[in-house]
């Protein structure tokens, strides 16, 4: 696809949930959307934390570990992708662009929050703690609209090739 913003595009729409939840309450369906990112990914690591720890932030340390690995392994081949497509003047791969979006809905917000727990795990028995996936979702999702500049800016860049 020729579009010479479309990474700056998609992560804009990507970006738009999260900051509707902080015009107005009735916005909740997405912070009920925030919530479900967490299950796919990050509950199975929370799960498998609390078998091998009983220490709330020797949990959270592993499933930001397990985020981490998660969130760079997919960006290193999505971005190392798109500069091979680039060199070899192929179209952008839209499917594999959305797919990339897409698991990033299931990396970025839990990471971000577990990032947040992590730094305050001293209030992980206190209710309110559950509260933070909802005032963590706007922050990360402003990450979607970076990684599409990020995607725009290697596809559009101009090859340096030395005579």
């Amino acid at each position: 696809m020729k579009s010479k913003y479309l990474g700056t595009f998609v992560g804009f729409c990507f970006t738009l949930p999260g900051l509707f939840t902080l015009i107005s309450e009735e916005m909740i369906i997405f912070s009920a959307a925030s919530v479900m990112t967490f299950i796919p990914i990050a509950l199975p690591l929370e799960l498998l934390g609390n078998l091998m720890f009983d220490k709330y932030s020797f949990i959270s340390f592993l499933v930001l570990f397990g985020l981490t690995i998660a969130f760079g392994l997919t960006s290193y081949y999505f971005f190392k992708n798109i500069i091979l497509d680039r060199n070899q003047n192929n179209p952008l791969n839209l499917h594999r662009f959305l797919l990339y979006f897409g698991l990033q809905l299931i990396i970025l917000h839990p990471l971000v929050f577990y990032i947040w727990a992590f730094k305050n795990s001293s209030k992980s028995g206190d209710g309110q703690f559950i509260f933070g996936a909802i005032e963590t979702f706007p922050i990360s999702s402003v990450s979607f609209f970076i990684l599409g500049i990020i995607s725009d800016f290697l596809k559009n860049k101009k090859q340096n090739i030395e005579i």
